[in-house]
């Protein structure tokens, strides 16, 4: 599985600066074979974790959570970055910036998918920054859910996201790690 993503990446996803291109298989175009290996192998790191709820934030997250859900046997949610009129207006919020977008965003999740219950392991693509999963880490705390952990498709080593979620004590499991550098995507 490690391979078909580490493949798909040397094929197929082109760097622009540092941020990796992986819209033809992972966040626009689905390659839902590949995708549910990746849920699969996120599900299987933190299937003891008696896991209750997948979360990730809008929108390229969500075909992640929603394999890595199936396969546990749980529900998948995904924090909303706008209040539409189908939404409980009673929710649970945190602010992000988005540096790919360069944009501040407000995560909201209603209070109705999350409580204190709820053992939840975030979902995610790429962690770089980590400013979206540190959002969704202040969602959970809110609700008074625990934190399982945070799994992602694919981790920037050489940004922040990972040593601070490590720093917190956080269980972090990446499917692939590599580094971008001087144009060049290296695997770790």
């Amino acid at each position: 599985m490690v391979s078909d993503l580490r493949r798909r990446l040397e094929e197929d996803a082109p760097l622009s600066g540092d941020i990796i291109r992986v819209d033809t298989f992972l966040n626009h175009q689905l390659d839902t074979r590949l995708i549910a290996q990746i849920g699969g192998a996120l599900a299987k790191a933190f299937r003891g974790k008696k896991v209750t709820k997948v979360l990730t934030s809008e929108s390229s997250g969500i075909p992640i959570a929603c394999f890595t859900a199936h396969e546990l046997g749980v529900p998948a949610v995904y924090a909303k970055r706008f209040m539409t009129g189908y939404m409980d207006s009673d929710v649970y919020a945190a602010e992000v910036h988005s540096f790919s977008l360069e944009k501040s965003f407000t995560l909201r999740v209603s209070k109705r998918c999350l409580d204190r219950n709820d053992v939840v392991l975030l979902v995610d693509d790429i962690l770089s920054n980590g400013q979206d999963v540190l959002g969704l880490l202040e969602i959970v705390a809110k609700a008074g859910a625990e934190a399982a952990g945070v799994g992602v498709a694919i981790e920037k080593a050489n940004k922040d996201g990972g040593r601070v979620l490590r720093q917190m004590g956080i269980p972090l499991y990446s499917v692939v790690t590599v580094e971008v550098e001087d144009g060049e995507l290296r695997f770790l």
